[in-house]
C-alpha cells in the first residue's frame, strides 16, 4: 500500500470470528479510499472480477515460481488487469475501496495469502514488507 494505513484491529486479524461459523481468512488494512494498491508479488493474474455480497471488486496474483497466491478484495473499481496478465511486485494493481462488504464498515484492503490453496495469516509477511503497518 503506497499512503497512510494501519490495522483495522481484532475484527480484521486472520482467524478473527464470522457470522455463520466462518472465519477471516485475511487481515484488513485500513486506509482512505483511493489509496493506491501495490502487487505483493510478481506473478500473473489469476481471477479478477465482482462479489457483491463479500469480496466486491477483487483481484488473484499467483506468484512466480511460489507456491502462493496473494488476493485483494474491497478494490474502488475493477481491476485493470486480465487473466494470465504478468505483474510485477510493487506495480499498481489498483487502489483501497468500499466495494462489497466494506460498504458497511468504510474503506480498507481486505489481503489474503494462500499456500497451496490454503489462507495462512497474511500479517507477518505484511509487517515485512511495509515498515509502516
Amino acid at each position: 500500500m503506497q499512503g497512510p494505513h494501519w490495522a483495522r484491529g481484532s475484527i480484521g486479524q486472520f482467524g478473527a470470528p464470522r457470522s455463520g461459523g466462518r472465519t477471516h481468512e485475511g487481515y484488513d488494512v485500513v486506509a482512505p479510499c483511493r489509496t493506491p494498491l501495490v502487487s505483493a508479488a510478481t506473478g500473473r493474474v489469476r481471477r479478477s472480477g465482482f462479489d457483491p455480497v463479500l469480496y466486491g471488486n477483487y483481484l488473484l496474483i499467483h506468484g512466480q515460481g511460489e507456491r502462493r497466491s496473494y488476493f485483494y478484495a474491497h478494490l474502488r473499481r475493477p481491476a485493470a488487469l486480465s487473466r494470465g496478465e504478468r505483474v510485477w511486485a510493487g506495480q499498481r494493481v489498483g487502489a483501497v475501496g468500499d466495494t462489497g462488504n466494506a460498504r458497511t464498515v468504510g474503506c480498507h484492503l481486505h489481503f489474503e495469502i494462500h499456500l497451496n490453496g490454503h489462507p495462512i495469516d497474511p500479517e507477518p509477511a505484511l509487517r515485512r514488507w511495509d515498515p509502516y503497518s
